[in-house]
């Protein structure tokens, strides 16, 4: 059972540009990258919300949530 990071898919089918949301967000562009491309070892809630945040303000034709960013895989 993993946990798999789907904001890269996400990104891939959206307008929406890494950093343009880590500006948004106000949060490191590395941070980002790094969750990105699936080379972090944690996240905290507080940067998962921003992030979240960022992109429903920045991308007003749907919403977005965790799933957008994470998978559960068992």
């Amino acid at each position: 059972m993993t946990i798999k990071i789907t904001l890269n898919e996400t990104l891939e089918n959206t307008s929406l540009t890494r950093n343009a949301i880590a500006v948004k967000a106000g949060i490191r562009p590395a941070t980002l990258h790094e969750l990105v491309n699936n080379k972090t070892k944690g996240i905290t809630f507080e940067t998962l919300s921003k992030i979240l945040n960022a992109m429903n303000e920045l991308d007003t034709t749907r919403t977005y949530d965790i799933k957008d960013i994470f998978i559960y895989e068992k």
